[in-house]
């Protein structure tokens, strides 16, 4: 079960007595509120965390380049798009470079995939006439947390690295700081690791490739 905002609150203040000395100093309730959401914002954005990530499939409207379906409440921002597929293929729709002119882009197959002004529909497919369904991994971004949210979230990641930031701007003890930096670090790699997913390549990218060698004259 996940704890709630006030529970990584309480823990982190714990985990700074620990530092300080027990009694020492009253903790500041909003002031490591916002250190613990902070916390939780920076390493939402560097994974795409499982608990958070799911696999979409929307039906391209064929005329705007949009998908049919709502997604306010599921896709907030383009980069938490990881992968999108063309229907039951191993065929990238990929995010449209700043170069390329979306505007001659033709056909029918979706090709790319650029932002778009809109809560609902926050991306928009090149060429706007294609069709079909395209299959997509993205990640949810909960709304920041009240007091009595569960944070799911792994606990130690979000108290230690609250109880860092709040330690390095405390700058009372460097060696408490470092270290609870060390322990910081560590629980985040280790996360990191437990969540890696492998995504499939393109057909082309995985293939074994064989190669004949021509002798010299």
């Amino acid at each position: 079960m996940a704890s709630t905002m006030r529970e990584l609150i309480n823990r982190t203040a714990q985990r700074l007595s620990m530092v300080h000395g027990g009694g020492v100093q009253v903790y500041a309730e909003d002031r490591l509120q916002e250190m613990v959401q902070h916390k939780f914002d920076v390493l939402f954005d560097e994974a795409y965390w499982d608990q958070f990530t799911e696999w979409y499939e929307w039906t391209l409207d064929g005329t705007l380049g949009v998908v049919t379906t709502d997604l306010t409440d599921i896709l907030k921002r383009l980069e938490d798009i990881q992968v999108m597929y063309i229907e039951d293929t191993l065929s990238k729709v990929t995010k449209l470079p700043s170069t390329v002119n979306p505007y001659i882009l033709t056909g029918t197959t979706p090709i790319h995939y650029a932002s778009k002004s809109s809560v609902t529909k926050p991306f928009k497919i090149y060429p706007a006439t294609a069709t079909g369904i395209i299959q997509t991994r993205v990640r949810t971004k909960p709304n920041t947390f009240e007091l009595d949210d569960e944070v799911n979230f792994d606990e130690q990641c979000l108290v230690l690295g609250a109880a860092y930031d709040y330690a390095e701007d405390d700058g009372t003890n460097p060696a408490a700081t470092a270290k609870l930096q060390g322990l910081f670090e560590n629980r985040v790699s280790q996360i990191k690791k437990n969540n890696v997913k492998d995504i499939p390549l393109d057909p082309a990218s995985y293939r074994p490739e064989t190669f004949r060698f021509t002798p010299l004259p």
